[in-house]
């Protein structure tokens, strides 16, 4: 038989469990700020000599396409095939953690789909480009070095980062797709489409998440010393990642600055807005309605914290949509994102949830 006041004891602590779920964000200390800025900022230390290595030609002119070439097509995909296949399948199956950021960056999108559809007025094809910059998020250039680097060795951050590096195409897919069927209106398709699918799947951050996932769930793991050379690759991801955007960052300036700098002030309030402070918060809120809690939680808010994806500006000029709004909205959220990352790591920090 329980003791007398059992069940009111329990409920009493369910009752405290729920406040402490929906309660306000804690203010973070000057100590919590200054910790988080110096944790962060090796990170855009980095960026900042691929700037002046840049300013001062040191390197030859298209070091930062190669270098970033070697992340997207070798380096970040045998790092996410090192990570997942060294993961228990729990943690790869983590729905909460799935749901929450998928369906943050899918409202985003819808939000400024239907924000610039309706007040922009310009087509589908710019209210497509222009919502995609507010809600794709630079997970692999940016998110996942500043995880590193506020959470040095810690596995599951690490895992918890490498499955929200591949959440961005929830959005950029179908974003392309509508381009390309856009760009395709009236003019001969066949075929179009098989082509853009293959080239989604077969995509190697695509086959590197897969082959992972594959051995994650057999149980069969990495050959040791194979794993141990895939762990010597993937470290060198997040350097080469960060070069490479500041090796390319003066172009994107250019870029931003060649056509009519007076364009939409307002559009560009509005997605950085939506980009840098909404899409962490949201992320925050959705995290804890399906129950994520501690480091994935505070990896999760990382992730969907980062600044808009370089792939926005690659695909605006692919598809000839705005390309210097593009590019102005993405220099914008890159470059603020050392303030708003380094408050929202001191805000997680306040609540214990990153040590």
């Amino acid at each position: 038989m329980r003791p007398r006041g059992h069940y009111r004891q329990k409920a009493r602590f369910s009752c405290e469990a729920a406040a402490h779920l929906h309660e306000t964000p804690r203010i973070p200390s000057r100590h919590a700020m200054l910790l988080s800025l110096l944790l962060i900022l090796p990170v855009f230390l980095v960026i900042a000599l691929g700037v002046v290595l840049d300013i001062f030609s040191v390197l030859p002119k298209q070091t930062g396409s190669i270098i970033g070439g070697y992340v997207l097509y070798a380096a970040l995909p045998i790092l996410m095939v090192h990570i997942l296949a060294g993961s228990a399948p729990g943690d790869i199956l983590h729905g909460g953690f799935w749901a929450a950021i998928l369906l943050s960056q899918v409202i985003l999108y819808a939000v400024g789909y239907c924000g610039e559809l309706l007040l922009g007025k310009r087509g589908h094809g710019k209210a497509a480009i222009i919502a995609l910059s507010g809600s794709c998020c630079n997970v692999a250039f940016l998110g996942l070095p500043v995880v590193m680097s506020l959470l040095p060795g810690n596995k599951e951050a690490l895992v918890a980062a490498g499955l929200a590096v591949i959440t961005p195409n929830v959005v950029s897919i179908p974003c392309q797709v509508q381009l390309e069927y856009l760009k395709l209106s009236g003019k001969e398709s066949k075929g179009a489409f098989a082509r853009l699918a293959r080239a989604v799947l077969l995509n190697p951050l695509m086959l590197g998440t897969f082959a992972g996932f594959a051995l994650c769930v057999t149980g069969l793991g990495l050959w040791g010393p194979l794993d141990k050379a895939a762990a010597m690759v993937g470290n060198t991801t997040a350097p080469c990642m960060l070069l490479a955007l500041g090796l390319d960052l003066r172009d994107r300036l250019r870029v931003a600055f060649s056509g009519d700098t007076r364009f939409g002030y307002f559009r560009l309030a509005a997605t950085t807005l939506l980009k840098l402070v909404v899409n962490p918060l949201l992320a925050w809120a959705l995290l804890l309605l399906f129950g994520v809690t501690g480091t994935w939680l505070a990896v999760g808010v990382i992730m969907c914290g980062s600044a808009t994806a370089l792939l926005t500006y690659v695909l605006a000029e692919i598809y000839g949509q705005v390309p210097e709004e593009v590019a102005m909205i993405a220099v914008t959220t890159n470059v603020l994102n050392l303030a708003t990352l380094t408050v929202l790591s001191a805000l997680l920090r306040a609540q214990g949830l990153l040590q």
